[in-house]
């Protein structure tokens, strides 16, 4: 499945751009950043007051309660749970599942089918759901093997949109769709992780808007800078039911900046402004593409989330564009490039300069 994690190693503190000189820091396309925004989700009074202790934890309720009220009407669902961490939230969202068909009278049905994927983007379940015992993960998409899986004892199918953990595939809306109908027709929960691809990276708040076809849970993660993770959990009326109480609250610093970022994507023209600076980036990368035919075999993506297919391993690459000042993410054969959601075109077109600066040197 997806994640969010940065394989990018530490950089020197004066990095090589494109074109030889020397850039002050690196362009960052890794995707550990969304990029919203420092100064407005006031972390510079993030500090720890165990004298205003209670009212923190009061003003932490009420700022929860506010930010899921801001997610809840742009999403497919009616409920939003946060949590400090991804794993937290899948685990959440699983025993919410099982709790709900026990409520409907269904108690067996405990076991969830994670749908990997057999190319290179195939993987294992999200993190919180390594040791569970009773979710399976299926190494191929092909719907009769699925089918083969389902029995008295399954409770949901799981799957993401973009698969990002170890690979770098779109999974195709004939597919979530033909999910979303084997769901409905056996009485499962259907599963997005969008973890990664959620939250406007592929021009559309949600991705799977793309497709039309509306999940029963889904998990989201905003990371930013130095404040704590933020894992938002969407789940429909129905589901809710098996809630199993009210999670902890989550840190004010991740409460502050996720309010951040949700008040930025409900500006207006923000994501045509994404779709936008997408467009640019694939042009680039097209451009890139065609002219370097020896270094990468196809390139493919949506929204701010491209990918370059290498001959190989991706990771010398990534390497030899981190000494260059340009930070992207190795996925196996593939090469990310997820740039945060304010990217400036002229940071596009400098990444795909020192890209091509690299591809040069490679075959001189």
């Amino acid at each position: 499945m997806s994640s969010a994690s940065s394989d990018s190693a530490n950089e020197p503190n004066d990095l090589i751009a494109g074109d030889g000189s020397v850039a002050a820091s690196p362009l960052d396309f890794s995707g550990s950043s969304l990029g919203f925004p420092e100064k407005s989700a006031g972390s510079a009074q993030l500090m720890d007051e165990p004298s205003r202790a209670p009212e923190l934890a009061l003003e932490a309720a009420d700022l929860s309660d506010a930010l899921c009220a801001k997610i809840a009407p742009v999403s497919f669902g009616d409920r939003v749970f946060l949590f400090h961490s991804e794993a937290e939230a899948w685990r959440y969202a699983v025993e919410t599942i099982r709790r709900y068909h026990r409520i409907v009278g269904r108690p067996k049905r405990r076991r969830l089918i994670v749908c990997a994927g057999a190319s290179d983007g195939a993987g294992g379940p999200p993190p919180g759901l390594d040791g569970d015992g009773e979710v399976l993960t299926l190494q191929t998409d092909d719907p009769g093997a699925l089918a083969a899986e389902i029995d008295n004892k399954t409770a949901g199918i799981l799957i993401a949109p973009v698969r990002t953990k170890t690979g770098f595939e779109l999974v195709p809306g004939a597919l979530l769709a033909r999910l979303r109908e084997t769901a409905d027709e056996y009485g499962l929960v259907l599963a997005f992780d969008e973890s990664f691809c959620g939250l406007g990276r592929s021009g559309m708040l949600w991705a799977h808007e793309w497709t039309g076809v509306p999940p029963d849970v889904m998990v989201a993660l905003h990371r930013h800078g130095d404040a704590p993770p933020l894992a938002a959990l969407v789940v429909t009326q129905r589901l809710a039911r098996g809630a199993p109480g009210r999670p902890r609250l989550v840190d004010r610093a991740a409460l502050l900046t996720g309010r951040a970022l949700v008040d930025a994507l409900a500006t207006p023209g923000l994501l045509e402004r994404v779709q936008n600076r997408s467009w640019r980036l694939e042009d680039r990368l097209t451009e890139l593409f065609y002219k370097r035919r020896g270094a990468f075999t196809a390139l493919g993506g949506i929204g701010l989330m491209q990918g370059l297919a290498c001959p190989g391993e991706a990771e010398p690459m990534r390497a030899m564009l981190a000494e260059r000042g340009l930070l992207t993410r190795a996925m196996g054969s593939f090469l990310g490039l997820f740039p945060r959601l304010t990217v400036e075109e002229s940071e596009i077109d400098a990444a795909v300069s020192i890209i091509d600066a690299v591809c040069a040197r490679e075959t001189q």
